[in-house]
């Protein structure tokens, strides 16, 4: 009973220190989970240190984090992006002898090292301003041409007009007969040449025929372009200069045919022949025309005389006459206003105005200028007929060539009011103008 009692003793103290030792270690297993608690949060106490190396000084050696080995060395971007350029140096960098030990994630040395790496020479970047160079526009200068190939070209649509027809004539070897003189005829009617001057040629074609001269129609290109020659060449063109400085040149013409323009144009021409000229600023009746040539005359070069508008003309006339004996000019160019040539009174004044020169300079004006608007064809010649009857003008500035189709009253005018024509207008710059060439003004209408 003892015994049996005494064992049940020892068996339930052991029962009772088995219970208290499992109890200890849930205990101990309790503490260890809540000391190092979820996976969560060992995640959020996580941290990465930068990777150290051992660098020697020496017989020490000391361990510094990778970056700060070579503080100085600047971040490399693309060129695409800064658009560097990369200048590499000829000089190597310092070779520096690094041991690199690799760490947990808990900055602790695993032991293991990585291998040895020497850095390359070292390259250097050089960060440059992007510099935007501005575009500057190339000038084209105008192409330079011949007195020849200037006049072609102010003739183009003359050209057009006169000798698309006459080519297709020309172009077919066929007998002269009078129905191929009739069709000629219809042609350079169309031409804007003018009744008298076509009846002519056409005359000179028949005889020519009759006494077998010419027999094809091929043979008349050739007829008609030198019997045009001919005849134009028996104009006098070239300016007629006094013997005793100045020469005074006296311009007319209605209104809006470019007289300010031609007198400008012809300025530049006397300058460049190297006269010294002055205009006088006799067109005191339009407000803008003593402004325009005051503006024409600074540019190119020439004196100028002016009153105020309303004034005078004929003594702005006489006071220029006074200045250019005074300042030893050598041609005057006197400007009159525009008027109608069928308003006889304005007509009566150009005549007065001719009688101051005559007075002041004998024999003045030695020139007396008519500009004529080409594109108005057979008008013009009309224009011409009243002003030759007040003032006896002398020569044809014909302006505007360039921009008509009827530069055929050149060969009206010769038969028409026998005026030589002295000087073409060619555009709008003041060189662009040509003395009167009768062989190069055919040569250009023909070919």
């Amino acid at each position: 009973m003892g015994i049996f009692s005494k064992k049940n003793k020892n068996t339930k103290n052991k029962k009772e220190e088995n219970i208290t030792f499992d109890d200890a270690n849930k205990t101990n297993q309790d503490k260890h989970v809540k000391s190092n608690g979820s996976v969560w949060s060992k995640l959020k106490r996580f941290t990465v240190e930068a990777p150290k190396t051992v660098v020697w000084e020496g017989d020490r050696a000391r361990l510094v984090p990778v970056t700060s080995i070579t503080p100085e060395t600047p971040v490399k971007e693309t060129i695409e992006e800064k658009k560097q350029v990369l200048i590499p140096t000829e000089t190597p960098a310092v070779e520096v002898k690094t041991e690199t030990i690799a760490l947990d994630v808990k900055g602790e040395e695993t032991g293991s090292v990585l291998p040895e790496v020497t850095p390359k020479a070292e390259e250097t970047i050089s960060v440059q301003p992007e510099i935007t160079t501005p575009e500057i526009p190339i000038e084209e200068k105008p192409p330079v041409f011949t007195p020849d190939e200037k006049l072609k070209k102010g003739l183009e649509k003359t050209r057009g007009r006169f000798w698309s027809r006459l080519k297709g004539f020309f172009s077919f070897r066929r007998k002269i007969d009078d129905s191929v003189i009739e069709e000629l005829e219809d042609i350079l009617i169309g031409a804007d040449i003018g009744a008298r001057p076509v009846q002519n040629i056409i005359e000179h074609i028949r005889e020519a025929w009759k006494s077998k001269t010419i027999t094809e129609t091929a043979q008349i290109y050739d007829f008609i372009k030198n019997m045009l020659k001919e005849d134009l060449r028996t104009w006098q063109t070239d300016i007629h200069y006094a013997s005793t400085p100045p020469t005074v040149i006296m311009v007319v013409g209605v209104n809006g045919v470019g007289k300010t323009t031609a007198i400008a144009k012809l300025a530049d021409y006397l300058i460049k022949d190297g006269r010294k000229v002055m205009v006088a600023a006799g067109d005191t009746f339009r407000a803008a025309a003593i402004d325009q040539l005051e503006v024409w005359s600074k540019r190119v070069g020439a004196e100028l005389v002016k009153h105020r508008t309303g004034s005078d003309p004929a003594a702005v006339v006489y006071d220029a006459m006074e200045a250019s004996i005074a300042r030893g000019i050598e041609v005057l160019i006197i400007d009159t206003a525009g008027r109608l040539h069928t308003k006889e009174n304005l007509m009566n004044e150009l005549s007065k105005i001719k009688r101051v020169i005559s007075k002041r300079i004998p024999d003045a004006p030695h020139e007396v200028l008519m500009v004529l608007d080409a594109t108005t064809g057979q008008n013009a010649i009309s224009q011409a007929k009243m002003f030759k009857q007040a003032v006896d003008v002398t020569g044809i500035f014909l302006a505007k060539l360039d921009g008509t189709a009827k530069g055929g009253i050149v060969l009206g005018m010769r038969s028409e009011i026998n005026i030589p024509v002295k000087f073409v207008g060619l555009g709008e710059k003041p060189d662009d103008m040509e003395k009167f060439n009768p062989d190069a003004f055919v040569n250009a209408l023909f070919e």
